[in-house]
């Protein structure tokens, strides 16, 4: 029954006509709200969900610290995770763009095809000559230490 009446109310607030009800209700469920959401920053949200974890879990933390060294350390762990979050999402952000520029260039490439007659000849690429074959590297004939590799087959 709750379920609906909280959808004939989201109903008459989205295509109900414009009475005093429907701006009262457009008031304090909508704008009212969204102002106090952006009133506060990102780290400030992050503290609230940070110290209300630990003061719910932190018991014995609470005794021998106190309150108020506790929220202390939760608003210094809160920046720090709001640091930490954004250097992340600036990492990710910076290689999903390098990623989709890569992509997207590579998509808008497109092959020209040419055909004859419209367009310029291509030149054909020169021929070389194949390098010049040497002697082996085991044939030790006419170096300067041919007998020397004899002598030593004999000896064996």
């Amino acid at each position: 029954m709750t379920y609906l009446v909280l959808l004939a109310l989201a109903l008459s607030m989205r295509f109900g006509p414009d009475i005093p009800f429907r701006r009262m209700l457009t008031r304090h469920l909508v704008e009212r709200p969204i102002a106090f959401l952006v009133s506060h920053e990102r780290h400030q949200y992050i503290f609230w969900l940070i110290a209300t974890a630990m003061l719910l879990l932190g018991g014995e933390a609470i005794l021998i610290f106190g309150p108020e060294l506790i929220l202390v350390y939760a608003a210094d762990l809160a920046l720090y995770v709001d640091v930490v979050v954004i250097a992340a999402a600036s990492a990710s952000w910076n290689r999903a763009h390098g990623v989709l520029t890569r992509l997207r260039s590579g998509f808008g490439r497109t092959r020209k095809v040419r055909r004859g007659g419209n367009g310029a000849a291509r030149s054909k690429r020169s021929q070389r000559a194949p390098a010049r074959l040497t002697k082996a590297n085991d044939d030790d004939s006419d170096g300067p230490d041919a007998g020397f590799a004899e002598r030593f087959a004999i000896a064996a």
